[in-house]
């Protein structure tokens, strides 16, 4: 229960730092090109809630992917990685874990964006 609560948390909080970085990077983009109304008090809403969907997308889809990628590494491993990992407390597993989490990352990001 600990750990789902973690991974709920660290879920929401990626995707609030994805929707400020949205937001800044909306507002730089459209003063950059000309884009901003001499109103300073309008603010370009409609592309930045586009921009926050779209990163809401790509983070779901980019998590399903990774979880997909485990699910493919855990099946062509001998063992069972959960209970290697959870009850064995098996380091070595751990890490190469990690390594494929970090690897299908960079990929997803790649491809993605």
């Amino acid at each position: 229960m600990k750990a789902q609560r973690i991974v709920s948390t660290t879920f929401c909080l990626v995707i609030v730092a994805l929707c400020v970085f949205a937001v800044f990077v909306t507002t730089a983009n459209a003063q950059e090109n000309g884009d901003a109304s001499e109103d300073p008090s309008l603010f370009p809403w409609k592309i930045i809630a586009r921009d926050i969907i779209l990163v809401a997308v790509f983070s779901i889809v980019g998590l399903i992917i990774l979880m997909v990628g485990y699910k493919i590494f855990d099946l062509a491993t001998p063992y069972d990685l959960n209970r290697q990992i959870a009850e064995d407390n098996n380091v070595a597993a751990g890490i190469a874990v990690a390594g494929v989490l970090v690897s299908l990352g960079i990929i997803v990001a790649a491809s993605i964006g």
